[in-house]
């Protein structure tokens, strides 16, 4: 059979379907068609909106019968005419939904096959190299990375600590920024890109990959399954770390096959102690100053007009921490959400001098915060400091309670007359050390008014 006899069955296989009048068999070989072809779906296409122009004449034949002899334009057909006509209209009246079944069908099939065959790939070639101390270890040999260079299956590029570097995939608009520090081995090219994070950071802009081809990245502890986003991923010494700008990625802890998906806004952590979560991004909290506030009681700031609506200054700090200032007539609040690690038991500590609280809250909501420590005076990070006289002012807070995966309103609150002015807060998660509150942890809350 000759491509336009082909082409010619198929149109009628088409025909007959808007018709009603095929047969299993013949069904069977149409939709074998369409699934070899699917510039098919034009021909249907077509053939409806033939069927639609049908349907809009004989509408208008019927309106013309209405109109007085002597207003007729054309002549009408014969009466057994349009019995004809109106018999195949309305045969294939009955096999509407059907007609717009099979297209709804034939734009999925389309858009899967283009989704599951169309080309993604691009040859890995280093771009954007940005200092000379910029490697690849290739084989036993080691080759300075240029612009340009295209990179081969098993190469590791190595990129100092004052360096960067980027790899970029031809037309395919994927990037992958190379951070100083990183050490990355491209794996295999063959079905999908792979590559293995030994350590430092990446930062990724992924064009849709293929279902069965994603990229994958693995660490010393965890592999991240990419198939289209922007995100980050940075290895410290048994540790991984994944933040997702936009997208989602799956993350996989190798230990045990944990896995956790991990959408826009949000990162995941594996490490010894920690539960794999997808948790909002975090890194900050906000700080807020108030000044010519006389007096060295945390009452003397929370019981001024100032307080807390109109505060002197208001910026971000990375940790539950400032640094050591001299000031007069100085207060400070450090408020946010608290995102424990994993499941258990808590204990918190405050210091700061003369007079410092912390509170926290059972849930996100800064209405039900109670207070939990009260640091007597001391110098920073003294978080055993002794009460000053009659002072019942603890430092170290009771066990507290938190699960894995919600946030904690939390909120510490400092006041110096004179001198010298801190604010630190230490946490100790279920099996481990007192340390301070990182970041990490931690995000800003919207200032309270």
């Amino acid at each position: 059979m000759n491509e336009s006899t082909g082409r010619r069955e198929i149109e009628a296989l088409i025909q007959g379907y808007l018709e009603g009048s095929l047969t299993e068999d013949e069904s069977r070989r149409l939709f074998a068609s369409l699934r070899r072809d699917s510039s098919l779906v034009t021909t249907i296409l077509d053939n409806l909106r033939t069927d639609c122009l049908i349907r809009a004449v004989v509408s208008g034949i019927a309106a013309v019968e209405e109109v007085n002899e002597e207003e007729k334009i054309l002549p009408l057909p014969s009466p057994e005419e349009t019995s004809r006509v109106s018999a195949r209209l309305g045969q294939r009246r009955r096999h509407w939904p059907e007609v717009l079944a099979l297209a709804a069908c034939l734009t999925l099939l389309v858009g899967l096959s283009l989704w599951f065959f169309g080309p993604t790939m691009g040859e890995p070639v280093l771009a954007g190299v940005q200092g000379v101390d910029v490697s690849i270890e290739r084989g036993k040999e080691f080759v300075a990375a240029a612009n340009g260079m295209r990179l081969q299956s098993a190469d590791v590029l190595r990129v100092s600590a004052n360096d960067t570097a980027t790899i970029a995939f031809g037309r395919e608009n994927t990037r992958i920024d190379v951070r100083a520090g990183t050490e990355l081995k491209l794996a295999s090219f063959k079905r999908g890109k792979r590559f293995d994070l030994l350590s430092g950071t990446i930062q990724a802009s992924v064009a849709r990959q293929r279902p069965r081809r994603p990229m994958l990245i693995t660490t010393p502890n965890a592999e991240a399954r990419v198939l289209g986003t922007e995100f980050s991923l940075t290895v410290t010494p048994n540790r991984t770390r994944l933040d997702v700008t936009a997208g989602r990625v799956s993350l996989t802890r190798t230990s045990d096959g944990a896995a956790v998906k991990v959408g826009a806004g949000h990162y995941a952590v594996v490490a010894t102690g920690t539960e794999l979560a997808a948790l909002p991004q975090t890194g900050s909290m906000v700080r807020e100053i108030w000044t010519g506030i006389p007096g060295d009681n945390v009452k003397d700031l929370l019981y001024h007009r100032d307080y807390p609506a109109r505060p002197a200054a208001r910026d971000f700090v990375n940790a539950f921490e400032t640094d050591v200032v001299q000031t007069t007539n100085f207060g400070c609040r450090l408020s946010g959400y608290v995102y424990p690690p994993v499941s258990g038991e808590y204990t918190f500590w405050i210091a700061g001098p003369n007079s410092a609280t912390l509170w926290i809250s059972p849930d996100e909501n800064p209405a039900g915060k109670i207070r939990i420590a009260e640091a007597p005076g001391g110098l920073p990070r003294q978080w055993d400091a002794a009460p000053r006289g009659g002072s019942v002012q603890k430092p170290q807070s009771p066990s507290v309670p938190l699960v894995a995966g919600r946030r904690y309103f939390i909120e510490a609150v400092q006041k110096t007359a004179r001198g010298a002015s801190h604010l630190s807060v230490a946490w100790q998660r279920p099996s481990g050390e007192r340390e301070i509150i990182s970041g990490e942890f931690l995000s800003p809350a919207t200032p309270q008014k």
